[in-house]
């Protein structure tokens, strides 16, 4: 226990001690002038003209014109506002975008819907399949405003701006349109290309287009109205006016012309909203302002990419985490191929990922410990001694499982992917604390070597000893855990409730009392069961947390650890 408690002692210096070093600063610095000069290639590569007519609403008694904040953001002093109101007007002209592409698709709907109503099936047909056709012309556009996009994501803001919360890109909802396009290409290849289409296959194709166009327009009408830009001209509804103008029912050339607009669209999107702006130098840089900072971060990268390659994540699906505002699921945070640009904020998802779940084992490991417990003291003398070295068994062989955390988070440090910072709401620490502790408590094996004497008193002062040290140890978790579980909304969102001891207890007796009444004999089932439940309880976390996640994957045997780290270390 003497050894406990120096850890203990150790590691209350060490978290007051300061938390950056030299490398760590440096760093911050390099990214910070990375992003800086990103931000200056975008800011300069915008034309006025296509911003002439926009006001930045900065609160609600302050609007700026978006010509202005160029001229008075031009300074890199004003670093945080610069990136904001950037980030605003490509959120906004990319929402105009999508738009533009929602008019023109609902011009055809219209004149497709005019024919299916006038039964003039060739007139319908051809329609829907040239509609069809246009909307797959779009994957390049689309996957080049979903890169541009992603790679802004890429940008680890809560690293530049500490403790601020800033605009978010749009990444999601150019996702969804992308993924449609996607999913109509791949419809195509599957049909029979000798065949021509039929009216049955275009009455789908219609129906599921129509469908699309409602559910993404609702995307789009939402990412105008939480938009902090504004529009001082009133937009004229060319759907409308299009739709009056070539009002022959008949008539299939509005089809025609507007496909033909829609190409043109297409690649002047492409041209002035991806290329000018810079996004295939930040994608593929020869700049070398524009080559992200790297900092032991090769086999970090690979380390990682292992890591995320592995199908144990999906145990985590029941987890979202909350950064810069925004929920991340699971299937975002590991669908991405980790390089140099998007490490540095891939990184950060996955320690918070591991933050929050590793957080919720130990949490209901914990409750698992106290219901054990008060079962083990509801029973009688002779009983509670069987009951406590059963308990004190499987506690010991809980160690696998510890063991695979620690061995987990250790990995994670010498393999660069977590950067220790106390103060990062992605940082691991207090969970390594936490194992490092259980560890240290389980370390002399006393827990599997309980042997009961014919001495009652003897008996007593054996268990209360070990039961001594765990309560101990457990006094300043509880307070810890408490402490932490305040904040943990702030960091992830977990649909599946944390264990409740009562209702643990209630549930271990409940199935106890069921078995009696087919095995009288069974008295002792209630602690018995929970004994068993707590032990498959640890055995699938080390199995979920640590096996199937990759680590053993990962060599970081000739790799340091940070010395910031050093009181934690458990032989």
């Amino acid at each position: 226990m003497a050894f406990c408690i120096l850890i203990l002692i150790s590691i209350f210096f060490m978290v007051m001690k300061p938390i950056e070093g030299v490398n760590f600063k440096n760093h911050h610095e390099d990214y910070k002038n990375y992003i800086k000069y990103v931000v200056h290639y975008i800011q300069s590569n915008i034309k006025l003209n296509e911003i002439q007519n926009l006001e930045l609403v900065q609160d609600s008694n302050n609007i700026i014109r978006i010509k202005e904040a160029c001229n008075i953001y031009k300074s890199m002093q004003f670093f945080k506002s610069v990136y904001s109101y950037i980030i605003s007007i490509l959120n906004f002209k990319y929402t105009e975008i999508l738009k533009k592409f929602l008019d023109d698709i609902d011009i055809i709907l219209h004149k497709c819907k005019q024919f299916q109503d006038k039964n003039l099936s060739e007139n319908f047909i051809s329609c829907v399949t040239l509609l069809v056709e246009e909307v797959k012309n779009s994957k390049i556009m689309f996957e080049n405003l979903y890169n541009a996009m992603k790679f802004l994501s890429y940008i680890d803001v809560r690293y530049l701006f500490r403790g601020s919360i800033v605009t978010n890109v749009i990444i999601d909802e150019i996702d969804f349109f992308l993924q449609y396009v996607l999913q109509k290409i791949s419809e195509t290849k599957n049909l029979d290309l000798n065949s021509l289409p039929n009216l049955k296959d275009c009455e789908t194709d219609f129906k599921n287009l129509n469908e699309f166009y409602t559910e993404a327009l609702g995307k789009v009408n939402n990412l105008f109205q939480n938009s902090n830009i504004i529009i001082t001209y009133t937009k004229t509804d060319w759907t409308t006016i299009q739709i009056k103008e070539f009002s022959n029912e008949n008539d299939s050339y509005l089809v025609y012309l507007i496909c033909s607009k829609l190409n043109l669209f297409y690649n002047q999107t492409i041209e002035i909203w991806y290329k000018n702006i810079g996004f295939e130098q930040f994608l593929n840089p020869n700049i070398p302002e524009l080559i992200p900072p790297i900092i032991n971060q090769n086999d970090a990268v690979e380390a990682l990419n292992i890591l995320l390659q592995e199908t144990g994540w999906k145990s985590m699906n029941h987890i979202t985490i909350i950064y810069n505002n925004k929920h991340f699921s699971v299937d975002y945070i590991i669908k991405d191929t980790i390089n140099n640009i998007n490490f540095q904020i891939k990184k950060e998802h996955v320690i918070q990922l591991l933050r929050c779940r590793y957080t919720e084992v130990i949490k209901n490991y914990n409750v698992l410990i106290s219901a054990i417990m008060v079962l083990c003291n509801a029973e009688s003398k002779p009983l509670n001694y069987n009951c406590l070295i059963k308990f004190f068994n499987v506690f010991n062989k809980s160690k696998l499982m510890l063991k695979g955390l620690y061995t987990a988070l250790i990995t994670l440090n010498k393999s660069s992917i977590w950067t220790v910072n106390f103060s990062s709401q992605s940082s691991l620490h207090k969970i390594l604390e936490w194992v490092s502790g259980f560890l240290c408590l389980l370390k002399n094996n006393e827990f599997s070597q309980v042997n009961l004497k014919n001495n009652e008193i003897e008996n007593i002062k054996i268990v209360e000893k070990l039961l001594n040290s765990i309560q101990c140890f457990r006094v300043k978790l509880n307070d810890e855990l408490h402490s932490d579980m305040i904040h943990i909304k702030t960091r992830c969102l977990i649909k599946v409730p944390f264990y409740d001891k009562f209702k643990k207890i209630r549930d271990f007796m409940k199935s106890a009392n069921m078995l009696k009444n087919t095995c009288p004999q069974s008295i002792n089932q209630s602690y018995l069961n929970a004994c068993n439940y707590f032990e498959n309880f640890c055995e699938n976390v080390y199995q979920s947390c640590y096996e199937i996640l990759g680590f053993r994957k990962v060599d970081c045997d000739n790799k340091s650890l940070d010395d910031k780290l050093i009181p934690f270390i458990v032989n």
